[in-house]
């Protein structure tokens, strides 16, 4: 099985100069827990819960304030679509990662997570814009 058979999508992104706020929005009306961050619309890095959590929240930052180009992790580690769950699994384990932007012909195209491994189910998640 290959991770774009489990993978949800799409990859929900924002630019780089976003604040942390419109990040959070982003979270939690698509019920997703990460956001792949893009300069000059490509794929740059990623944020996910965790990142808001320790790097904004236990700071006592504003998130209104703080572009998540402060706060997000890069450089990005990701898939190709048809990489296997098995070695997507493997990746997961060296990096210490929970999810993974998926790459199909250069074009970001999905994030598959620990969840869609344990589930074996892809899900398609809906953007809203701010």
């Amino acid at each position: 099985m290959n991770v774009k058979e489990i993978m949800s999508f799409p990859a929900i992104t924002e630019d780089e100069e976003a604040s942390v706020t419109v990040i959070l929005k982003h979270m939690a009306n698509s019920r997703i827990g990460c956001v792949v961050i893009t300069k000059a619309g490509k794929p740059a890095g990623i944020t996910v819960d965790h990142d808001i959590a320790s790097k904004v929240m236990m700071k006592d930052r504003d998130p209104d304030k703080v572009k998540v180009k402060e706060i997000m992790s890069s450089p990005l580690i990701t898939v190709a679509a048809d990489t296997t769950v098995e070695d997507a699994c493997g990746l997961l384990a060296r990096e210490g990662l929970r999810r993974l932007p998926v790459i199909d012909d250069g074009e970001l195209v999905g994030i598959v997570s620990i969840r869609n491994v344990l589930t074996g189910e892809s899900v398609h998640v809906k953007k809203y814009s701010f």
